[in-house]
């Protein structure tokens, strides 16, 4: 049995998780901005906290010390809240720009920080970052979104091999498209300044998009089930090393195996000239 805490738990994969990890019979701390939204996993018999991943450094210590406080430990942590803004880059303004990356990225690393001492104290634990096939390959209207999801798979990879001589754990979870709300209208971030000339671009995407929200093939409770198997090492996961990128979806193993073909072909055709710029050894 393990303690997971998970942020975003009010909806789509977060909400998802704690209801697997709870009926896989672990226990689960579920937060969300506001507490108040989680009373369905509370009756379902999580422990529920407030937690704005924006808040202070401060903020986000206390209410992690609190979670740590509930069952005496934290054994799984799942960054999960983040949201989706969409439109072309030069679209983006400089207050959207930050806004993205603070939620998606510097708020996780800041929970990830406050999480951390108590995982090196007991010499165990797992972190989950909630990536996306978005991290292996850029796309029109998806520039930023892209962008923190290349950042929290470089951030994630790099802790991984920080603190694994402490026995901690750290993946990346990569789904492909899933039945949740992530592509409502509700869920996403517009750009507030459009520019008319990107509209012959950006329109065939996003008219993609609405045409694919609720449409999307993966079901959220297996893919739930999976992530939860593989965070605890159990059920179909068990034997198995956690690997550094855990694509969830078929649709995630196709997209991200053509990236890996196109990059290699790409890597081959410049190759020899790629290798031309070393020092001479004359000198």
């Amino acid at each position: 049995m393990a303690v997971f805490l998970i942020t975003g738990t009010s909806s789509g994969f977060g909400s998802q998780i704690a209801k697997q990890a709870l009926q896989a019979g672990h226990k689960v701390i579920a937060t969300s901005r506001d507490a108040g939204k989680l009373s369905e996993l509370k009756d379902l018999g999580a422990a529920t906290l407030s937690l704005d991943i924006n808040a202070s450094e401060a903020d986000i210590q206390n209410t992690i010390k609190e979670a740590a406080a509930i069952y005496g430990t934290i054994d799984i942590l799942v960054n999960n809240a983040g949201y989706i803004w969409e439109g072309a880059v030069e679209e983006a303004s400089a207050a959207e720009i930050q806004a993205t990356f603070h939620t998606n990225v510097f708020a996780h690393v800041a929970v990830t920080q406050a999480v951390l001492p108590y995982l090196r104290a007991q010499k165990s634990g797992t972190i989950a970052f909630m990536g996306s096939i978005a991290g292996w390959e850029g796309g029109v209207a998806c520039g930023l979104y892209c962008g923190v999801k290349f950042a929290v798979a470089g951030i994630a990879e790099s802790l991984r091999e920080e603190v694994a001589s402490f026995g901690i754990k750290v993946t990346v979870v990569e789904p492909g498209y899933f039945r949740t709300n992530f592509l409502a209208s509700g869920s996403k971030f517009l750009a507030k300044n459009p520019i008319a000339d990107y509209e012959p671009v950006l329109a065939p995407i996003k008219g993609a998009f609405q045409a694919f929200n609720g449409n999307q093939p993966g079901d959220p409770v297996k893919g739930a089930q999976l992530i939860v198997e593989a965070l605890t090492g159990t059920g179909r996961a068990e034997g198995r090393e956690l690997p550094r990128r855990l694509l969830i979806g078929p649709d995630a193993v196709g997209f991200v195996t053509g990236v890996i073909e196109k990059e290699t072909k790409s890597v081959e055709a410049w190759k020899d000239l790629s290798v031309t710029t070393n020092l001479d050894q004359s000198a």
